[in-house]
């Protein structure tokens, strides 16, 4: 069971399907069942099947979806059929089965040698659908296996394969998997086209389960919808396919249709259809008898009721999800479980639930991820300051930022270097492709040049047509290109904007950084982190719709402030990056000033209430006290604002501290600078300016 996380919200990014509950070769099985069953469409390489042994794979995916065990001795009689003389897309799909019970068992090394047999023999055969289907699975069993980056790699040469590919059932199967990547990797317009190629080879597919296939994908586009945040058409999706699904007898997907409508409604602050969602789910999982996702639904129940302050609801049904759990060894949901019952005891008044989350939290510390364990730390930060531990709270507070902070340069260098190999890939395909179209141009003219001759000799008057067309093809080909140009362009905007505020993004700051550090001259700039106080409060009670407009909203206050030489960057969550060029240390405060009053002066409103909002900032200026940029770069200087900005959250919030002044060298205080200004400040080493936000 992969589900281990320790938000209250409960499992949504990791469990959010019945499907991640079950055992790994019966969740590969199942995609199968819905990828692969039925592969009678007709095959245009039909002398590379077998058909006889095709139905008897057909009948192995319908059985395994009823029994694995059963699945696997008829899948080794078929395999025993299986020689050198079988047609080679039979035997590149059975052996491929046998492949991917071996990487489900965690035998990948002798998965990936049945592949590399295969690969040999579709290359020599050079049969291009065996080809991809064998590239298919390695990347399968690469993303299995946790090589992420290696798999990346590999994805162009998937799709140049598959565009050329013609079994519908195994352009069915690459496309789903690509887009599963591409999810994965965050880029859902291309995750959006792959699984359109998918619908496209569906509909030359003849099977029963078309149908079961078609809600497969419309259950896709949903958790896609889920993934940017959509969640009004990810409700109307799940609406829409879900009635089909349980009417169909496809109560798997439908149990996770159930759960993502309940996500995306939680998400809303829509809590009282959430709640009926997830009793949904609860009434699907009990029939398909998953006991480890009855455990997570459970808790999940125990969260909203906290949500709406039904304390004894919750206890209630948090204490039968530990029943169940102790019950099940499903030890990685015992400290989240704990975690949420301590809350509730901090909620209701009973400090000595804190004892029980930082139990809890301990626990998360040995066996969660970073992003996880930040999440959880959040809400240890928010009991510590109901029972008035506010020195706790700051540590707590403290150790987040920290942590957010690593998290995010730890996923921007590896989304940098993953999309860096990629593109490499696709730089030297498309060279590749370049030459060969460069050869084949050149054959051509040579063509083209002996039939004008003979043409000029014979028929003066048709040659000159044939230059006109000549020239009329060119013309419309380098229009063609200029249009390609526009669509790059536009691409490449899209990809330093914020799709939310329509701000830069960090991707946009770093390239104007890379700019600035080329340049022989360099002005004196200013940084200023902004940081929106109690942002998670508003989130928590008017969703993250709520919280969006929020974001919208000060994003245009912040542009009206913005100079057309400044660059205002969406940060990250809440947080907001102002880099001002050629400003003097005077305006910099005055600067920030203006900003906490923009913030504050005008409330928002949301759902009908009007909502205060301010804000903290760290600032500092760069060159940071006229040190060289080799050894104060912008990044170590952010780290220094953000600093600053920790100090604002530690001292009230809506304020703004900055570092104006450096009294030692920065050797003696460089540790205390990036780590804790409270001790360089004690130390005498620098000058902290705090400038106090409007009253409210």
């Amino acid at each position: 069971m992969t589900t281990k996380t320790p938000k209250r919200l409960c499992q949504l990014s990791l469990s959010g399907s019945l499907l991640r509950s079950l055992p790994q070769s019966l969740l590969y099985l199942f995609i199968l069942f819905f990828s692969t069953y039925g592969y009678a469409q007709k095959v245009v390489n039909s002398q590379l099947i077998d058909v006889r042994l095709e139905v008897k794979l057909d009948n192995y995916l319908a059985v395994a979806s009823e029994s694995e065990a059963q699945a696997k001795v008829l899948l080794e009689d078929i395999i025993a059929q299986v020689t050198a003389e079988t047609p080679l897309i039979t035997r590149v799909r059975a052996l491929g089965y046998r492949a991917s019970e071996l990487a489900y068992e965690e035998k990948f090394t002798q998965a990936y040698a049945l592949l590399d047999r295969l690969k040999q023999a579709s290359e020599q055969a050079q049969v291009i659908d065996a080809q991809a289907e064998v590239l298919a699975s390695r990347i399968d069993f690469m993303v299995m296996e946790g090589k992420r980056g290696d798999a990346f790699l590999r994805v162009p040469r998937l799709e140049r394969l598959l565009e050329k590919t013609q079994t519908a059932r195994i352009r069915y199967y690459g496309h789903n998997l690509l887009s599963s990547i591409y999810v994965d990797w965050e880029r859902f317009e291309p995750a959006l086209q792959h699984l359109l190629q998918a619908q496209q080879a569906l509909g030359e597919m003849n099977s029963s389960l078309n149908e079961g296939r078609r809600l497969y994908l419309l259950s896709r586009i949903a958790n896609i919808q889920l993934s940017l945040e959509q969640w009004d058409a990810a409700i109307l999706t799940v609406e829409e396919t879900v009635p089909e699904a349980i009417d169909k007898g496809y109560q798997g997907l439908a149990y996770d249709l159930w759960f993502s409508k309940y996500y995306a409604e939680i998400s809303l602050g829509q809590l009282e259809q959430a709640l009926r969602s997830l009793n949904r789910a609860y009434q699907m999982a009990q029939e398909l008898e998953a006991s480890y996702q009855e455990v997570i639904i459970l808790n999940n129940f125990g969260d909203t009721y906290l949500r709406l302050e039904q304390f004894d609801e919750a206890r209630e049904h948090l204490l039968e999800a530990l029943d169940k759990a102790e019950a099940l060894g499903f030890d990685g949901m015992l400290s989240t479980i704990n975690f949420n019952l301590g809350f509730i005891a901090v909620k209701q008044g009973d400090s000595l639930g804190i004892k029980q989350m930082e139990e809890a939290v301990a626990n998360f510390r040995e066996t969660l991820s970073n992003s996880q364990l930040e999440m959880a730390l959040g809400e240890l930060a928010e009991a510590y300051a109901l029972v008035n531990d506010h020195a706790a709270e700051a540590q707590i507070l403290r150790e987040r930022i920290n942590l957010k902070e690593r998290i995010l340069t730890q996923s921007q260098r590896e989304k940098m270097s993953e999309l860096q190999a990629v593109y490499k890939s696709r730089d030297d395909a498309q060279q590749i492709e370049l030459l060969q179209k460069q050869n084949e141009l050149k054959e051509q003219i040579i063509k083209n040049s002996e039939q004008q001759r003979i043409v000029w000799i014979l028929f003066t008057a048709f040659a000159a047509v044939c230059l006109v067309l000549v020239f009329l093809l060119y013309r419309k080909s380098k229009r063609a290109n200029q249009q390609l140009n526009r669509a790059n362009e536009q691409l490449a905007d899209q990809s330093l904007k914020d799709p939310l505020t329509g701000l830069w993004n960090r991707r946009a700051l770093q390239e104007r950084m890379l700019e600035r550090a080329r340049s022989d001259e360099r002005s004196q700039d200013g940084l200023l982190l902004l940081d929106i106080d109690r942002f998670k409060q508003i989130n928590d009670r008017h969703g993250h719709a709520g919280g969006d407009k929020v974001l919208t909203e000060l994003s245009k206050r912040l542009q009206n402030i913005c100079r057309d030489s400044d660059i205002l960057v969406r940060w990250g969550g809440e947080e907001f990056l102002f880099y001002v060029k050629g400003i003097k240390q005077s305006s910099l405060l005055q600067l920030a000033e203006r900003i906490l009053r923009t913030v504050a002066e005008h409330p928002i409103k949301i759902n009908g209430e009007l909502i205060s909002i301010t804000t903290s900032i760290g600032f500092i200026e760069l060159p940071f006290a006229d040190l060289s940029e080799h050894q104060v770069d912008w990044e170590r200087a952010l780290q220094i604002a953000d600093m600053a900005l920790y100090t604002c959250k530690a001292r009230g919030r809506n304020r703004a501290c900055g570092v104006t002044e450096l009294l030692v060298d920065y050797d003696t205080a460089r540790i205390a600078l990036e780590h804790d200004l409270n001790q360089a400040m004690n130390n005498n080493w620098i000058t902290l300016t705090v400038i106090e936000g409007p009253q409210q």
